[in-house]
């Protein structure tokens, strides 16, 4: 029986946090210890519990962090406290020198005991065009980013600017700094090459990465939609010529499920958030191919994917078998 190891969430009263601990309460592996952390709170402010055992959530500090073999971290934290774990996973997106892993598309590069989580956005489109990687000559995703990825605060921020828009009051953009409320535009920020902004050339470099395309691109846009990425995925595809082909191809993903004859994914969205959805799929001449994809954030296109790495980095490293990993 291989031994049981302790592990950690850094940064639990976020969105982020919360759904990790949610989903590792579900799974079967047994932990030596769990242990909760939030940096900035004083010492026994908050208690909480996991998998119904009660929990003091407590500041990560060199001093209260025990020897950990496997933390997420879900804020930006000192390296001292990233590197004290064995195996490091960053959700926070604050740490691009480390490798950036797809669950499922580049494991072969789960080498050593740091990672960061890819950006949703890469996640949930390297996922449906994974499959045909082969094909394709090139291809180009517009991304509509929902508030979620701006934590419950932006959320609350969406509800309040709708009523207040409705009700022709004053409109609170403090948490996401634009009037989102029934609207859709592109995502500001600072410019790179080609005046992509810096969080879309993140989400190429992390595509082109994990699928192995060389000329992929994406856009991203900001919406009114409380939850749940939607895409627009265009593909020049060379050797598959009918959409029944194609959807053969990609519903091959165990992590892709094609909604075939519906509207739209969203409408018919698990709740578990364990899929990308993909309909709607049109052809075009000469091997073009237009779809549509839906998937959570929150769940497949970070939670998920980084729980994915942890345990896989663990595996490779022999703390838990093969059976144990096969979990989520």
């Amino acid at each position: 029986m291989n031994r049981k190891f302790k592990a950690a969430i850094i940064g639990v009263k976020n969105l982020r946090g919360k759904t990790l601990k949610e989903t590792l309460e579900k799974i079967k592996v047994e932990f030596d210890d769990f242990y909760l952390y939030e940096p900035g709170i004083g010492k026994y402010a908050l208690f909480d519990s996991f998998r119904d055992e009660a929990k003091v959530v407590l500041n990560p500090t060199k001093d209260e962090m025990p020897t950990l073999d496997l933390a997420f971290f879900t804020v930006p934290v000192e390296d001292e406290i990233f590197n004290s774990s064995r195996i490091s996973v960053d959700l926070s997106g604050t740490r691009e020198e480390l490798p950036t892993i797809v669950s499922g598309l580049n494991d072969r590069e789960i080498k050593g005991g740091k990672f960061e989580n890819p950006l949703p956005g890469s996640i949930g489109i390297s996922h449906v065009i994974y499959p045909v990687s082969k094909y394709i000559d090139y291809g180009f995703s517009a991304l509509i980013e929902p508030v979620s990825e701006s934590g419950e605060g932006g959320m609350d921020e969406l509800f309040s600017q709708a009523v207040n828009l409705l009700n022709m009051e004053e409109i609170p953009e403090k948490v996401l700094k634009d009037i989102l409320a029934f609207d859709l535009f592109p995502k500001r920020g600072r410019k790179g090459k080609g005046r992509f902004i810096q969080e879309e050339l993140k989400v190429v470099k992390e595509i082109r990465k994990a699928t192995g395309i060389p000329d992929f691109y994406s856009i991203i846009m900001r919406s009114g939609i409380f939850h749940r990425y939607s895409a627009l995925i265009f593909l020049k595809l060379n050797g598959i010529k009918s959409i029944k082909k194609l959807e053969e191809s990609i519903s091959s993903s165990q992590y892709v499920m094609i909604e075939k004859g519906k509207i739209s994914p969203s409408r018919f969205y698990e709740e578990e958030g364990f899929f990308v959805h993909v309909s709607d799929i049109k052809k075009g001449e000469d091997g073009k191919f237009w779809l549509w994809a839906v998937f959570d954030n929150v769940k497949r296109g970070s939670v998920l994917n980084a729980i994915e790495i942890g345990f896989k980095a663990l595996k490779f490293t022999n703390e838990i078998t093969d059976k144990d990993s096969d979990t989520i």
